[in-house]
């Protein structure tokens, strides 16, 4: 029967940060600084077209740093050298993870559109659609495909593991966001380790 356990998946993420705090810490900072700088250009620019272009270039950019942080999280996990360039190692998936990025956000809200179980059911269902892009190489539809195989038995748990995580870093938001600096890293691996565990575990027919 597949599982994985909430407890060692923690307990995993946080010494995988109390190891690198370091790291961890110049990561986030880096992130949080490039992530700032668009947001700080779209709020001073008056021209509508120039600020839709930027909010577009943002997101683009913000997907784009995203596969580096998941990229980190899985190496973490697999035992890997990290390096803070790894958060800019998303090209080569680029495009793919954009696409994919796309086609979840309408499958989920199309579920929010019917109801909000419906839409809450198939976030956490899809969840992973973007590690099988990241680490398998997939294409968006396979990898929507593989993560719904993936989560297929532990869908329950997966929700109980996405509330903790929030409730963790919501405590760290309230410790004068300086919380989060601990939280946020944790969660990364986490949620990496939680994919580690589930791959083996899995009856669809993954590709390298």
């Amino acid at each position: 029967m597949k599982d994985f356990s909430i407890k060692e998946a923690l307990s995993f993420g946080w010494d995988a940060f109390t190891s690198r705090v370091g790291f961890f810490i110049v990561l986030l900072l880096l992130f949080g600084v490039l992530t700032a700088i668009p947001q700080l250009l779209i709020k001073h620019t008056e021209f509508v077209g120039l600020r839709i272009t930027l909010v577009i270039i943002n997101q683009l950019f913000q997907y784009f740093l995203t596969v580096g942080l998941v990229k980190i999280g899985i190496k973490v996990v697999d035992g890997s050298d990290v390096k803070i360039g790894d958060l800019f190692s998303g090209g080569p998936v680029f495009v793919t993870y954009v696409l994919g990025a796309i086609l979840f956000s309408l499958i989920v809200l199309a579920g929010f559109v019917l109801l909000v179980v419906p839409g809450i059911a198939l976030s956490v269902m899809l969840q992973y659609y973007s590690y099988f892009i990241i680490d398998k190489n997939m294409g968006p539809v396979e990898a929507i495909k593989a993560s719904a195989a993936l989560t297929k038995g532990v869908r329950w748990k997966l929700f109980g593991f996405l509330l903790a995580l929030g409730l963790i870093n919501i405590v760290g938001a309230l410790l004068l966001v300086v919380g989060l600096f601990a939280t946020v890293p944790v969660s990364l691996v986490a949620v990496a380790f939680v994919y580690r565990k589930l791959l083996p575990q899995t009856q669809f027919a993954l590709t390298a």
